[in-house]
């Protein structure tokens, strides 16, 4: 019985130690680093559980899928989590990141149980991401990055904290929005929001493949490829929308910017291969020179910033820019041809 809800209790598990957390009083302020802690070990043991009944090479696995939204104006959202074989590494990495995130925390004095509360919060939303393939609950846990992220910058940086946190909110709020709008279009265009049945669904139940949008005349299936591409692009982030990745990362904690730089930004790039390219390879055919140039233009124009970088977080932020353009390349790379249909599983 366990084992069937791993994922859920690796997801969930933080967060019920967050709300744990709020409630004690500050008599007990000693704790809230040793509760993090604990939960971060556990999540560990939970992982290297889920690593044991890991089977390389097959479809979805350890999945969790039930209605959890029915409502009679016909919309219906399940809970649906499982991992394959581009979930599972970036799960595992998450475990030992936010693990590593807490040990370097240890010694934040200044309101320590908002801290803990909202990195552990920040932790089952970032795994949660990964595991999600519901699109509704990936978009709820994708949203939950964005409001601890926000104060942990926002609180806890550096001297200009405020105009990094407010940027970093504005710039992702810009890509959730542009998200949202794709996913709402992906459940009116096919009735499900499950990830698996968009995959093995026919290209015209996705967005008209004849019916063209009245903006340059291009099909609705090119469009929302471009809206994911700028919405998780980003999160990547690319250039030229890049701007907020730097002025967050030198005012952020150091703790915070290790969780920034390892898993916020592998975010993007995981949304990019887990919805753009599958549900409209037609569109990223198209559409295939253009991200190549993005991101090779990403590739140079990060790694010429970060040689010229003085400030050391300033440094791995361009780094991180420079790295993340080589996935845009080789995405891009990696396209069929226009007439690709659309993945199955």
């Amino acid at each position: 019985m366990i084992s069937q809800h791993l994922l859920s209790y690796l997801i969930f598990t933080p967060v019920a130690a967050a709300l744990v957390l709020l409630a004690l009083p500050a008599s007990l302020k000693s704790y809230y680093r040793w509760i993090a802690l604990g939960v971060s070990v556990l999540q560990v043991l939970i992982a290297l559980a889920i690593a044991s009944q890991y089977h390389p090479g097959q479809d979805f696995q350890l999945t969790e899928r039930t209605v959890w939204i029915n409502l009679h104006l016909g919309i219906k959202a399940e809970y649906f989590l499982g991992i394959d074989g581009l979930a599972f590494p970036l799960v595992m990495l998450a475990v030992f990141v936010l693990l590593i995130a807490v040990v370097s925390s240890w010694n934040v004095t200044d309101r320590p149980k908002g801290y803990f509360a909202l990195l552990l919060i920040l932790n089952g939303a970032v795994i949660g991401s990964f595991c999600a393939l519901d699109l509704l609950l990936f978009y709820l846990f994708f949203e939950f990055m964005l409001l601890p992220m926000y104060f942990l910058i926002g609180i806890w940086g550096g001297p200009n904290r405020e105009y990094a946190s407010i940027k970093f909110f504005l710039y992702t709020l810009l890509g959730s929005i542009l998200i949202l709008l794709i996913i709402i279009g992906l459940y009116i265009s096919s009735g499900t929001f499950a990830l698996t049945d968009l995959y093995n669904a026919s290209p015209g139940s996705i967005f008209s493949v004849e019916q063209p949008w009245f903006i340059l005349g291009w099909p609705a299936r090119n469009w929302a490829f471009v809206l994911l591409l700028i919405g998780f692009g980003i999160k990547l982030p690319m250039v030229p929308l890049h701007t907020w990745l730097p002025d967050a990362h030198v005012e952020a904690s150091t703790p915070i910017s290790v969780v920034l730089a390892a898993l916020l930004l592998k975010i993007g790039g995981y949304g990019l291969l887990r919805m753009a390219y599958p549900l409209f390879p037609d569109a990223a055919a198209v559409m295939s020179t253009a991200v190549a140039f993005i991101g090779m233009l990403s590739i140079v124009y990060g790694a010429m910033n970060a040689l010229a970088s003085k400030d050391f977080k300033r440094l791995i932020a361009y780094s991180s820019v420079s790295h993340m353009g080589f996935v845009l390349l080789g995405a891009a790379s990696a396209q069929q041809k226009e007439s690709a249909e659309p993945s199955t599983r």
